[in-house]
C-alpha cells in the first residue's frame, strides 16, 4: 500500500495548457522526458496526469500538496517545469525524500527553464502568449552549477545535463551516487 506523507510544501498554480505556447512548450518537455520514463513513474507536479500514456508501468502523479511517498519506491521520478515554482530550500528537501524513495537504479528527470529565459518569459506573459500567473510564480531560475550543487548536497548524481529550446530550457537526470 501507497502513504502519503504530507510536508508543507507550497501550492503551485496549474499549467492552464489550453494556450497554445504552452502546450507546444509542455509537448517539448514530453518528448525529452519520454526516453527517461522506464518502470514505475513518480510524476511530480504533473497536473492532470498528461505524462501518463507515455509510461508502461505504474504512474502517480502528485500535485498541489506535494506529499512526497514514504514506504514506496518509484525507478522514475519526473519532475517538468516544477522546480522554479519552489522555494530554493523546498526544493533541497524534496530532492532528498525524492532520494529516499528511488530504486537504486532509478533516475530522476528534471526540466526547468534557464537564467536566460527570465526575460523572455516575463515578455511573452506580457503579452498573454503564456499564461501570466504562471510565471509570475516563478521563484528561482536555475543554473547548470546549482542544478550539480542540488545533485551534490541531495546525495545524488548529475548524470546528464543539456540545454534545449535554443538554451532557454534545461535538462538534469540525477541518480544515486
Amino acid at each position: 500500500m501507497i502513504k502519503l506523507k504530507k510536508l508543507n510544501f507550497v501550492s503551485l498554480y496549474m499549467l492552464d495548457s489550453s494556450k497554445f505556447v504552452e502546450k507546444f512548450l509542455q509537448n517539448r518537455r514530453f518528448k525529452k522526458a519520454r526516453p527517461f520514463l522506464i518502470g514505475d513513474v513518480l510524476d511530480f507536479g504533473g497536473n492532470q496526469g498528461e505524462l501518463k500514456k507515455f509510461v508502461k508501468g505504474n504512474y502517480l502523479v502528485v500535485n498541489n500538496d506535494h506529499a512526497p511517498l514514504t514506504n514506496a519506491h518509484c525507478d522514475t521520478i519526473v519532475c517538468l517545469a516544477v522546480i522554479e515554482h519552489l522555494d530554493q530550500a523546498e526544493v533541497f528537501k524534496v530532492f532528498n525524500e525524492f532520494k529516499n524513495i528511488l530504486n537504486e537504479n532509478g533516475r530522476i528527470f528534471l526540466t526547468t527553464p534557464t537564467k536566460a529565459a527570465k526575460s523572455v518569459l516575463e515578455f511573452m506573459a506580457f503579452f498573454r502568449i503564456v499564461d501570466k500567473e504562471n510565471i509570475k510564480e516563478h521563484k528561482h531560475y536555475w543554473s547548470k552549477n546549482e542544478i550539480y550543487a542540488l545533485a551534490e548536497t541531495t546525495g545524488l548524481i548529475l548524470e546528464k545535463y543539456e540545454k534545449f529550446q535554443l538554451g532557454y530550457n534545461q535538462l538534469a537526470v540525477l541518480k544515486h551516487k
